[in-house]
């Protein structure tokens, strides 16, 4: 008799996924900040979060850059 066993999915390591999650959620704080008329610097994205100094260093000009895209308005 013929057994099958099914392959293991790809895996994407962690550092990526962790790496995304904390871009996606820095850019919605960004967001949230700057609609609710906060100047959003380094400074006052560690006073109002809970990312570290390194995260913010780290992954602040990606998140800025997504949270820049998600704000443009699309007339059509």
């Amino acid at each position: 008799m013929i057994t099958t066993q099914q392959r293991p999915a790809p895996s994407v390591p962690a550092a990526i996924i962790t790496a995304k999650c904390i871009v996606e959620r820095m850019a919605d704080k960004m967001l949230e900040m700057g609609m609710n008329g906060t100047a959003v610097t380094a400074d006052s994205l560690a006073e109002h979060s809970d990312f570290t100094r390194a995260e913010i260093k780290e992954h602040g000009p990606e998140a800025s850059d997504l949270a820049k895209a998600r704000a443009v308005r699309h007339q059509g």
